[in-house]
């Protein structure tokens, strides 16, 4: 009897060793993903800000020969504004078309990261929903 009492003792420490490699091996894969996912949204938002940056400057380089039209052809500033509103509002679409574009990019490969790692995005999803809830009921209780 004492034998199967240690064998059955050393096949519990050897499953709880096995348990825990497999729980660490999650956490890190978890926490792969959650880095990749966290830079794919930084890279997002910087490419977002300098889209948004570039065309502010379009606009702006727009509205300063908008005024210098004006000034030139005081007879033809209407067409003039007309033709500049124009190719402002063709630069602001292809602006947003590439902001359009890089967004779908993004999700692309967030579906890419998904794919390669179904169950890390699944526990990263529902941790991060775990904290979403607790922060949503602090701001509902206070």
């Amino acid at each position: 009897m004492p034998d199967l009492k240690d064998k059955m003792e050393q096949l519990g420490s050897t499953t709880r060793h096995e348990a825990g490699k497999v729980a660490d091996k999650a956490k890190d894969a978890t926490s792969n993903v959650v880095g990749a996912v966290k830079d794919t949204f930084q890279d997002v938002a910087g490419n977002a800000a300098n889209m948004a940056n570039k065309a502010a400057s379009q606009v702006r380089e727009t509205a300063k020969e908008w005024y210098g039209a004006a000034e030139e052809c005081a007879t033809h500033t209407a067409e003039n504004v007309r033709r500049a509103a124009g190719d402002a509002t063709e630069q602001v679409r292809r602006v947003a078309g590439d902001a359009a574009e890089k967004a779908s990019e993004v999700g692309d490969e967030l579906t890419r990261v998904i794919q390669r790692n179904p169950i890390p995005c699944v526990l990263a999803a529902m941790g991060i929903g775990f904290l979403a809830a607790i922060a949503l009921r602090r701001n509902m209780s206070s």
